[in-house]
């Protein structure tokens, strides 16, 4: 994940967790008269880092922040994905591409927020679900077309029952194996179907005095989105299986509890301000330390104890050291806060800051971030516009592996692999127009803001919160009315 031009040595998987270096060698004594930040910034400079996080995998070796994935090609914040590719956020899912956020499904296409579905395209907020296309919020249905909110339906068509032949001839005339008819359904489905039907204010499902979007099985929560499994949590986003916590990101899996200001971590009790930390306890200021405890301002490590800045104490002094060094940031303003954005190894458009809080080189510069505009130059017998790739994947010869496609609206070049070529045909679905990055930024899009708005149900006229905001075209109802509809 680090480019080349990062000061700090990187090492493969293998190397990282071989016992051919020690972390700890050499480390100077915490000094005193220093500023600790400055000290730690040191060290992160020169300690070698792991290239990704990626454990336990199998034919996996483009993916990141990844645990027990088998032939999956970028994919990040997944586990336990076989043959999935272009997704993020995703658990036990087989076969699914461009994805985000799915669980114990196969063969879904461009989906969103679902489980337990199969053989879908363009799916949001659906549960058991199978051969349903460009619809949200379905639950136990099959064969639906641009519908929302039905439970237990086949062959409809925008909320209209069809018999199955009938459905079958007008699922054809859509054209859905034509780039052109696809491009149209979407369409459809962004603008039409959100539209027609009405929409829930907020997406809870048994959730109990929570605050916030997109949860399941979550009690008491504040300001929190995206999240599972989690009780007594403030201020959080995409957080699992996570207790008695605030300020986190990206959490989940293994419980962590007790924690403030961690990022990509899992298995954590009593941490604060970590990063891509594993199955600790005790950690402060700390980064990729994996079965530590106890350590403050650390950086690969592995089953340590007792270390600060990468240097091993007795229990007595490494209590003192940390009590010093506590007092002084606190002193300073600094303790209880996130590693300063001045640490940061990425440039602003390599992080996923830029999914959240999207800036133009320009804007990003005048912050003072760092900005990568390195031009990929695929090494290939071939590059061809996407507006002149064939409409149906049937006429795509299999020599596409080796060509480039320039895509649609960034103009960067991508490549087409041959998983995912096979995925296309399988699926009966046209090449993509479009980069893996502009898929991903234009998937977002159809995700819910991190932002509530306090606004009239359409129907009843009860205050409520919902992530649509007043200038939105949707008809938003209350949770009370909007299972009323529905049922």
């Amino acid at each position: 994940m680090y480019s080349a031009d990062t000061p700090f040595p990187v090492y493969c998987h293998d190397c990282f967790f071989s016992d051919r270096w020690n972390p700890l060698g050499g480390r100077k004594p915490f000094d005193e008269r220093l500023p600790f930040l400055e000290q730690l910034k040191t060290l992160l400079d020169n300690v070698p880092r792991l290239s990704i996080i990626n454990k336990q995998t199998e034919n996996s070796e483009y993916s990141n922040y990844s645990y027990a994935n088998k032939n999956c090609y970028l994919t990040f914040g997944s586990h336990y994905e076989e043959d999935c590719l272009y997704g993020a956020y995703s658990t036990k899912n087989r076969s699914c591409l461009d994805c985000l956020w799915l669980y114990g499904s196969e063969l879904l296409y461009e989906c969103l927020f679902s489980k337990n579905c199969y053989h879908c395209l363009f799916l949001d907020h659906s549960e058991d679900c199978s051969d349903c296309s460009f619809s949200r919020e379905l639950k136990g249905c099959t064969n639906c077309l641009f519908c929302s909110n039905l439970r237990q339906k086949r062959f409809c068509i925008f909320n209209e029952q069809f018999s199955e032949q009938e459905y079958n001839k007008r699922l054809s005339a859509y054209r859905l194996d034509t780039w052109s008819g696809l491009a149209e359904a979407k369409r459809l489905f962004l603008e039409e179907v959100r539209k027609r039907f009405p929409v829930r204010a907020l997406h809870q499902v048994q959730c109990e005095n929570c605050e916030g979007n997109t949860m399941s099985n979550c009690k008491e929560m504040r300001g929190c989105f995206f999240c599972a499994d989690s009780e007594d949590c403030v201020y959080s986003v995409q957080i699992d299986n996570t207790f008695h916590a605030m300020d986190m990101d990206y959490m989940g899996y293994d419980r962590s509890e007790r924690c403030c200001q961690t990022i990509g971590c899992q298995g954590l009790f009593d941490c604060i301000a970590c990063n891509a930390c594993w199955h600790g306890s005790g950690l402060r200021y700390c980064q990729s330390c994996f079965s530590c405890t106890d350590c403050f301002g650390c950086i690969s490590l592995q089953q340590k104890k007792h270390c600060i800045l990468n240097r091993e104490y007795p229990p007595e002094e490494y209590r003192r050291i940390a009590a010093l060094i506590t007092d002084e940031m606190k002193r300073s303003g600094t303790w209880g806060a996130f590693f300063p954005a001045s640490f940061t190894s990425f440039a602003y458009n390599e992080t996923m800051a830029k999914d959240w809080f999207p800036l133009t080189e320009t804007e990003a510069s005048k912050r003072g971030y760092r900005w990568n505009s390195v031009e990929e130059i695929p090494d290939v017998k071939k590059v061809i516009s996407a507006k002149d790739l064939p409409e149906r994947i049937d006429d795509i010869p299999d020599d596409v592996l080796n060509w480039a496609v320039r895509c649609e609206t960034t103009q960067r070049p991508y490549r087409i692999v041959k998983k995912e070529l096979e995925f296309y045909r399988t699926m009966q679905l046209p090449i993509p127009h479009y980069h893996p990055e502009e898929r991903h930024r234009m998937r977002l899009l159809r995700r819910h803001q991190r932002k509530l708005w306090k606004r009239s149900c359409m129907k009843c006229g009860k205050e409520m919160q919902t992530t649509y905001s007043p200038d939105r075209p949707e008809t938003v109802y209350c949770e009370e009315c909007y299972l009323a509809e529905v049922y």
